[in-house]
């Protein structure tokens, strides 16, 4: 295990000098299709330009996955690995490392999943669209990740029983006037003003249609209209997100949004389109896989060092995985204790050297634990 971990640092170490944004991860993904040609496992090809899969046949009956992102964060100033995927690439290539060494030992087969362009979301339903389950020798019975987790210390990991990461929509909404001269206003329709009452009554979906004790977000990204020689534009364009961890939560939030979109439209005479994408649902860890993640992460660092901690309406597209397959989803310290920490897309973000100490015999132990 200390060997498979001091390669983890070294491929992390690596990994962090060429960062690459999604789908665009071509010299990552050369990377590790390199490390995987010196083990005994079959690349299974899915027809994908980025993201790898391997398969570790040890003649078993049933088989595990495990799963880690390899994007970057894309900057102003290019790609950048401010969200820790490079430590969650090296310690996936550590772990294969250690469960090739262990493989007459195994209770499973192991299916290794490198994906692709997490930031955004889209990845893991690339994958799953390219035929991923239908190519591999065999379905897994389950599926694993680790993410890292600023705000826990190295050494600790979070085995979370329920909603871990939140469901998000995607919402494109644009307001169509009828452009004109500032001075002739009654000739025109100004699909600004629309836009402004809109983005205002959007903050009551939060505040009186969803229940006090439910955790939402509904934020507003962008607003773009118009220039500042057009005094009365066509078009203003919102974008936004809402996330929630209960569905039904979520469903309602998406009703309100478009009532109010198309009431706001009808009242300042303006066309509407409304555009709302489902990215990805719930991380959700039901109680059987938090059990078996729990003997898992028990065997592989103590139980003094398993924790809890409230869930977080960021969102995680291993989430569309968990739809298919029972999933786990842990988080692995790589706070730095006693020092107060960068989140997750912060420029000052950073993991602990220490975090593949815990991360890499976390996720060998989930497929090693019956």
């Amino acid at each position: 295990m200390k060997e498979a971990v001091s390669l983890a640092e070294d491929h992390w170490q690596y990994l962090h000098t060429i960062p690459e944004s999604a789908f665009e991860e071509h010299k990552t993904t050369a990377y590790i299709k390199g490390i995987c040609g010196r083990y005994p496992v079959k690349m299974i090809d899915i027809g994908m330009d980025t993201g790898a899969v391997y398969y570790l046949d040890a003649g078993r009956d049933e088989t595990v996955a495990l799963r880690a992102d390899i994007d970057a964060l894309p900057t102003e100033q290019g790609p950048q690995h401010l969200c820790g995927h490079d430590a969650h690439t090296g310690t996936m290539l550590g772990a294969m490392h250690y469960l090739c060494a262990v493989k007459e030992k195994l209770p499973y087969n192991v299916l290794f999943i490198f994906q692709p362009a997490e930031e955004g979301t889209r990845g893991a339903k690339a994958m799953l669209d390219h035929g991923l389950l239908e190519k591999v020798p065999q379905k897994p019975v389950r599926i694993f990740g680790i993410h890292n987790r600023p705000e826990i210390d190295c050494g600790d990991v979070v085995v979370h029983k329920g909603p871990l990461m939140s469901e998000k929509n995607i919402y494109t909404i644009t307001y169509t006037g009828v452009p004109g001269h500032g001075s002739l206003p009654h000739k025109c329709v100004d699909p600004i003003i629309a836009a402004a009452s809109f983005v205002t009554g959007l903050q009551t979906v939060v505040s009186r249609n969803v229940d006090p004790f439910e955790p939402v977000i509904c934020t507003v990204n962008s607003v773009t209209a118009g220039a500042p020689d057009i005094p009365v534009p066509k078009e203003a364009v919102i974008t936004g997100y809402f996330r929630s961890f209960n569905h039904e939560t979520h469903v309602r939030m998406e009703e309100r949004l478009r009532q109010l979109a198309e009431s706001t439209a009808e009242a300042y005479e303006c066309g509407c389109d409304i555009s709302i994408v489902h990215a990805v649902p719930a991380v959700d860890n039901t109680e059987e896989m938090y059990l078996i993640a729990l003997r898992a992460a028990e065997a592989a660092v103590g139980r003094e060092h398993i924790v809890d901690s409230r869930a977080c309406l960021a969102s995680e597209d291993f989430a569309v995985f968990g739809e298919k397959i029972p999933s786990f989803l842990y988080w692995v310290g790589s706070g730095t204790p006693g020092k107060e920490c960068a989140s997750w897309h912060d420029p000052a973000f950073c993991v602990d050297p220490h975090y593949l100490e815990t991360a890499v015999p976390v996720l060998c132990s989930s497929a090693l634990i019956k």
